[in-house]
């Protein structure tokens, strides 16, 4: 195995474990941003069930437990639910549990789609599910009431008076048998009935079946009548075909008299095709096109097509189409365009109404959260690249939209890239800071790389983490296309 192909896979490895020890640090969802209400239900006891619970329908995933606090001896559990799922004012939520060990979260009721939909922050009812007591209990009573059963199988079995028992069903057993005997005997003259009915059909099939041969032979007959009645017109129909040939042979007689005369330089076309002077003026034309591209010719032509998955967008991603000309290895152009799927804040307030359980009166108090929601955004990014020494590349122009710039480190012929941005230097209320993105990407196989890196690194609500790959490539035939097009200016 080669070394670049060995450091590709140790630095593939390393960033997802780094990407996923970031997850697993900031407990980051990532592709699960659906918009969610929020609920409540007051439980005797949540003993088991910490924050970020789940919050199941029918063994599905349809929210999590935001907040879980002592309300008047009573717990009192918060929790959210996917806007998708329609919640009627009589669905319950109950504690369950995943097998017997398994994590312990909220089993959700809707309810009856007849009644109307409970608003966002209304209160629950809940329902005492089964726990691990309640089972052991019920186990316990099973095992005692199989040693009752037990107990009185062995008193009414055991003894004199048990094998007399026993030995009474076996009698009854034997009779029986004898009984299936005796029926079967009765019932062997209407098996052979039976047998002898199927034989009679057999010989009806035999005698009937040189008849349906015969009627069949006959309906081949009758077609070969119907084709001998038809055949003067199909006899029209090959003389039509003939007459067609014809028409093409003279058509093709035409065709070679025009060749003819092209040949011996008549008219318009056989002058252009003959005269000297003609082919030099063409050739002098293609000579000057030829001059006119032979700068374009030496410019390098890159493609890179390439696709990220984004965390905390929603389940959106960026997909981009880079096109990089370079004159010479030192300075390049790059042009891209990309689908971006750019973070806003917004801040959210529901009213949760709480019924107390002495009093019965209800009280609101304002639940605030913030989302960060995800717009699909169409940017263009133009950059000029400029190569210093061996490894460090800088590089400033549009990024996304916006003015910017940043430094790149590249080694192994440019396999390995790692670096920096810094753009969007204007504040708004959600974005305080300008946007600093890092990146990191490694060819492992002919173009095809590998690549992850941190957005919004100074703004930490709108910071996302990415991970994905591209493919690069030169296109020679692009290249040629472009170059006609400045030529036909």
């Amino acid at each position: 195995m080669k070394l670049e192909t060995k450091v590709g896979a140790f630095f593939i490895a390393s960033v997802c474990i780094f990407g996923w020890l970031i997850l697993k640090t900031e407990k980051t969802q990532i592709f699960n941003k659906t918009p969610k209400r929020a609920y409540y239900a007051v439980f005797a006891q949540a003993a088991g069930l910490p924050k970020q619970s789940k919050v199941r329908m029918a063994g599905v995933e349809v929210g999590r437990v935001l907040d879980i606090r002592l309300d008047n001896g009573l717990a009192l559990v918060t929790f959210t639910v996917d806007d998708v799922i329609k919640v009627y004012s009589d669905a319950t939520a109950s504690l369950a549990n995943i097998g017997i060990l398994g994590e312990k979260y909220i089993d959700l009721n809707p309810g009856n789609p007849t009644q109307k939909e409970a608003p966002a922050g209304a209160r629950l009812t809940s329902i005492v599910g089964v726990g691990m007591d309640a089972i052991m209990e019920s186990i316990g009573k099973i095992t005692r009431d199989i040693e009752g059963i037990t107990y009185s199988l062995n008193a009414s079995m055991g003894g004199e008076h048990g094998k007399a028992a026993m030995d009474e069903v076996i009698e009854n057993l034997r009779s029986l048998a004898a009984e299936l005997k005796a029926a079967a005997e009765e019932n062997h003259a209407s098996f052979n009935r039976s047998m002898a009915n199927i034989e009679t059909i057999t010989k009806d099939l035999r005698e009937h079946l040189p008849i349906l041969a015969k009627q069949l032979g006959d309906i081949g007959n009758n077609l070969s009548a119907m084709i001998d009645e038809n055949r003067p017109e199909i006899s029209g129909f090959v003389t039509d075909a003939r007459k067609l040939a014809q028409g093409f042979q003279a058509s093709s007689d035409d065709l070679r008299g025009i060749m003819d005369k092209l040949n011996k330089g008549e008219g318009t076309l056989g002058k252009l095709l003959t005269d000297d002077a003609t082919i030099d003026k063409l050739n002098t034309g293609i000579d000057s096109l030829t001059e006119m591209l032979a700068g374009f010719k030496s410019m390098d032509m890159t493609l890179d097509m390439n696709a990220a998955a984004w965390s905390g967008r929603g389940g959106s991603g960026r997909v981009g189409l880079g096109i990089i000309l370079a004159p010479t290895k030192d300075y390049w152009y790059s042009l891209e365009f990309a689908s971006t799927p750019d973070g806003k804040i917004s801040d959210e307030t529901q009213m949760i109404t709480m019924i107390d359980p002495l009093t019965g009166l209800k009280t609101e108090y304002p639940f605030s959260f913030r989302t960060v929601k995800a717009e699909q955004t169409f940017a263009v990014s133009a950059e000029f690249n400029k190569r210093l020494g061996k490894y460090l590349v800088v590089h400033a122009g549009i990024i996304d939209g916006v003015g910017g710039g940043g430094a790149e480190f590249r080694a192994h012929r440019d396999r390995f890239r790692i670096g920096a941005l810094a753009y969007d230097f204007t504040k708004r209320d959600d974005k305080e800071n300008p946007r600093y993105k890092a990146i990191a990407s490694y060819e492992f196989w002919k173009g095809v790389y590998a690549q992850a890196g941190v957005q919004d690194i100074a703004n930490k609500e709108l910071r996302s983490y990415f991970f994905g790959g591209g493919i690069r490539w030169k296109d020679d035939d692009l290249k040629k296309l472009v170059g006609l097009a400045g030529a036909a200016k």
